[in-house]
């Protein structure tokens, strides 16, 4: 359980990283999605350390 956790939580990281970078490359931004990845990724890390 926990490691099919931590592979969806390592592609969601991905995913995002590549959404970001695809809103770079057009010169655009998402701050609503930017704020709310920063803000619970801590979370996410955390819940799957312990």
């Amino acid at each position: 359980m926990q490691e099919s956790n931590e592979a969806r939580s390592s592609e969601f990281y991905t995913n995002c990283m590549r959404y970001f970078e695809a809103l770079r490359k057009h010169g655009k931004q998402d701050f609503a999605f930017e704020d709310e990845f920063f803000y619970t990724m801590p979370a996410i890390s955390e819940k799957l350390l312990t």
